[in-house]
């Protein structure tokens, strides 16, 4: 009766360790996008682009004003960062904030669904709204890096 209760035991303590496993692989990446998102809104530029593998990618849909239709606007993390004294940069406030997460891990890649909420603009004329961005991950030599991110507003 000892025995079996013994082997009984043994896939429920597997089973909860992996669980556990996952629990704080998912908890190390909402710590690594709420710092992407605390970096990103300080505009730290240097270490923001430390959150990114190289030749990462930064995808949505646009429409300049001189378009006549939406495209799909896609830079590297080098050409965004050299583009944000005309976006980020360009306003006193700017700021982005996680509102809500779905986060999935598979071995050394991650995916994450997040909505968050933007402010940019002066006191006076501020621009809010809402969108989300879902980002592809990567853990490299025990670090997790973005590999892109693929973003889209949804609320004004």
């Amino acid at each position: 009766m000892r025995m079996r209760f013994y082997l009984l035991l043994i896939p429920y303590v597997i089973l909860s360790s992996c669980v556990q496993t996952k629990q704080n692989e998912v908890s190390g990446i909402e710590v690594f996008l709420e710092d992407y998102y605390r970096i990103m809104s300080d505009r730290d530029w240097v270490k923001y682009k430390t959150f990114f593998i190289d030749n990462a990618s930064l995808t949505t849909i646009w429409q300049t004003e001189s378009d006549s239709v939406p495209g799909i606007f896609s830079v590297s993390i080098d050409e965004f960062i050299d583009q944000t004294p005309q976006g980020p940069d360009s306003q006193p406030i700017f700021e982005e904030r996680m509102i809500s997460h779905e986060i999935t891990v598979k071995g050394n890649l991650a995916q994450a669904w997040v909505k968050y909420e933007a402010k940019f603009g002066m006191d006076e004329n501020l621009m809010q709204w809402k969108g989300y961005d879902h980002f592809s991950l990567i853990r490299f030599k025990d670090e997790w890096r973005i590999v892109s991110i693929v973003y889209e507003s949804i609320e004004k």
